[in-house]
């Protein structure tokens, strides 16, 4: 059982013949049984589990990012499925899209990690952007920034009247409700925020870090000309 259940948030799903080539995948790779195995073959597994659409943005596009409408290709697919609520672990697998061709595993594990997103994702039934707002419909994604090491979902409006919105809920949480992004920046975990609000707050994190990787390159080329002057010489 899919873990998000509100009604106006519609959740993607990979083609039935990519399914198939995971279903072949996961029960060569783990066997029948497995949690994983059981979900990709039954979307009414009984268990609690998600599937997500994965997009990325990359470090340099980040900079200059002013909205989200250029950020429609699609990078992965990420399964994950748990037990209950009370199981501190959960298992998941990454596939490649099959827009990139041909769909296939590209790694599964089991972690703590993937049980706190499934009980993220299930957050989402209760937020008052969805559920005071029943008539509006939106897709779910997830939006992942390696660079600033923060995942968030992705509620994409159907409609060119309704605002999108972020909800960040990882990968460095500081405290219980906040996630680190660096230079004393942070984000309020698995709150709802605006596309260009939630814009602002990442290109400062990446244009403060763009500053402190220039500032220590600066100072390794500053020590190393040091040390080649310190260095004695041999002629």
């Amino acid at each position: 059982m899919n873990v998000t259940r509100a009604s106006n948030l519609m959740m993607p799903r990979p083609s039935g013949a990519c399914m198939q080539q995971l279903r072949t995948s996961m029960k060569a790779f783990a066997g029948s049984g497995h949690p994983l195995s059981d979900c990709l073959s039954e979307e009414s597994w009984p268990g609690r589990q998600a599937v997500h659409c994965i997009y990325s943005v990359g470090f340099q596009h980040l900079k200059d990012l002013k909205d989200l409408n250029s950020v429609e290709k699609p990078l992965a697919w990420r399964f994950i499925a748990g037990g209950h609520k009370k199981m501190k672990t959960a298992a998941a697998c990454w596939s490649t899209h099959e827009s990139s061709g041909r769909a296939k595993l590209v790694c599964a594990l089991q972690a703590p990690e993937m049980a706190e997103i499934l009980a993220n994702a299930e957050l989402l039934n209760n937020l008052s952007e969805l559920s005071d707002h029943s008539s509006h419909q939106y897709e779910l994604r997830v939006l992942r920034i390696p660079a600033l090491y923060l995942e968030a979902f992705w509620l994409k409006s159907q409609s060119t009247q309704t605002p999108d919105w972020i909800v960040p809920y990882g990968l460095v949480p500081d405290g219980s409700d906040s996630i680190k992004l660096g230079a004393g920046i942070r984000l309020i975990k698995n709150k709802a925020y605006g596309v260009s609000d939630f814009l602002e707050i990442i290109r400062n994190a990446a244009h403060q870090k763009s500053a402190r990787a220039k500032v220590a390159l600066t100072r390794r080329k500053q020590a190393g000309r040091t040390q080649a002057k310190q260095a004695p010489s041999h002629s």
